[in-house]
């Protein structure tokens, strides 16, 4: 009996090493394109976790002033480098804004917890401007170099990011309640 090799047989064979090189070579190429714009993506998520963060912020704030004789807050930055005498009414933005809804959770901006991590150091991601503590917020007066001024609220910077941690820029809550990118 002699044995024949069919002609449609087909023969199977693996990849070559050069075929496997190739596309080893053309998936890392895709992955140096991919990670860059994943990581734009991520870091316009964390800016607009932490935007809404401000928002949610200002919102406090408002609250608070609508209930305190048209005032602000009296709001100590940082409790390890006190601005204020223990015998005034100054507290962190937790324990002034708590009743009006901010969370430990809404003083975390995740760009920050990535980087510098502030909420570890000062109990938040955001810096409260001492400048507008227990002013009127229709009219407040702020003593500038070119001497008192009662700018309008539009333009008083109330709350930032610590560190400019959004691609090298911090974002804004204005006094009067409108967040901002920088």
């Amino acid at each position: 009996m002699v044995s024949r090799i069919s002609p449609h047989r087909r023969v199977s064979r693996g990849f070559t090493l050069i075929e496997l090189l190739i596309v080893i070579a053309i998936v890392a190429m895709l992955a140096t394109f991919a990670i860059p714009a994943l990581e734009q993506a991520r870091d316009r998520a964390e800016s607009a976790k932490c935007l809404t963060n401000l928002r949610n912020i200002g919102v406090a704030v408002l609250s608070y002033v609508a209930d305190n004789d048209n005032r602000f807050p009296i709001i100590e930055t940082d409790p390890s480098n006190p601005v204020y005498e223990p015998s005034e009414e100054a507290g962190t933005m937790l324990t002034v804004l708590g009743e009006y809804g901010v969370t430990e959770q809404g003083l975390r901006c995740p760009s920050d917890l990535r980087t510098f991590n502030n909420f570890e150091k000062r109990g938040s991601s955001y810096e409260w401007r001492p400048l507008v503590d227990d002013e009127l917020a229709s009219s407040p007066l702020l003593f500038t170099r070119r001497g008192p001024r009662y700018p309008p609220s539009s333009r008083i910077r109330l709350v930032m990011d610590f560190e400019p941690v959004h691609a090298g820029r911090p974002n804004l809550l204005f006094a009067d309640g409108r967040v901002r990118a920088k």
